[in-house]
């Protein structure tokens, strides 16, 4: 990016654990940035593999690394909030460590930052390994009552660090939905965000990774999310977050529930997983 002196600085957080083999590609695809004014702050979470010396080796080369190593594990939504204390930039932006970005993400980010909008954030690419797909492609400004739908900030984004710390950060308290859950905070505090439709996140969807959230960590993450905003949704709203629970537990989509599901929307979602259920059994999970 050309003149990136006059850009801000944007510090970037990475939690880790266990995952050398991973590490690497998600570190360089942040090194590899045409935006040159960020930092790199990684969380070593209590990594019992050879985590500690990759991460050396990386912070010996480049003075935009800085890591911190846990000798135990605190958890993401905790190493996120350290990783946010040791943050200089004005802005923030996370990285999972499976997952790696585009050389245009954070320029792409930046370029369309408006401060009118709780923050930035865009499309992203699932990686399934054998294929890809692009998810939330198009460009959307997302209101409160659309968040509390669905997670329509995808799984990260472009905000100001002031922003995030005003609403806590993450709260060490979810077991899942823990940028679900921030970003909605974001949006009630600050107003819509935008979310540009270009791809610059590609999310590792491969079967073979340890999640940091099983299946049911999801499962509680939701019911515990749905806890923590209740009060804020709609009727559309609880309608669509009891489909997601149901999704979550691959539980039965009888046809009088699915009916009674559609007027809240995301009516292709719903009768893809009500074919599912019903008419194709070795399907399931």
């Amino acid at each position: 990016m050309n003149n990136h002196i006059k850009w801000p600085l944007i510090s970037v957080y990475m939690p880790t654990k266990n995952r050398s083999s991973l590490l690497k590609k998600a570190i360089d695809s942040v090194l590899n940035q045409d935006y040159e004014n960020f930092e790199l702050i990684i969380i070593n979470d209590g990594s019992t593999d050879d985590t500690l010396f990759v991460l050396q080796d990386y912070q010996n080369r480049y003075a935009n690394i800085y890591c911190v190593h846990n000798k135990t594990s605190k958890g993401i939504a905790q190493a996120r909030n350290q990783a946010l204390k040791s943050c200089s930039g004005e802005f923030v932006t996370g990285i999972d460590d499976d997952d790696y970005f585009y050389p245009d993400r954070l320029s792409s980010l930046m370029v369309s930052y408006d401060d009118k909008y709780s923050f930035i954030c865009s499309s992203v690419i699932w990686d399934f390994g054998v294929r890809t797909k692009i998810a939330d492609s198009r460009r959307k400004i997302i209101n409160l009552t659309e968040q509390l739908n669905y997670n329509h900030a995808t799984t990260q984004v472009l905000v100001k660090k002031e922003r995030l710390m005003k609403i806590g950060g993450f709260d060490n308290n979810l077991v899942a939905r823990i940028d679900y859950d921030s970003w909605t905070l974001l949006i009630e505090r600050y107003g819509c965000a935008l979310r540009i439709d270009h791809p610059t996140y590609i999310l590792n969807r491969c079967r073979d990774i340890e999640r940091v959230t099983s299946s049911d960590n999801n499962i509680i993450g939701n019911h515990q999310f749905l806890a923590k905003h209740k009060h804020k949704m709609n009727t559309h709203n609880l309608i669509n977050h009891e489909f997601r629970d149901l999704y979550a537990r691959d539980a039965p989509y009888a046809f009088k529930t699915f009916i009674s599901h559609l007027p809240a929307g995301y009516i292709l979602n719903k009768f893809k997983y009500y074919i599912r259920r019903n008419f194709l059994p070795r399907w399931h999970k």
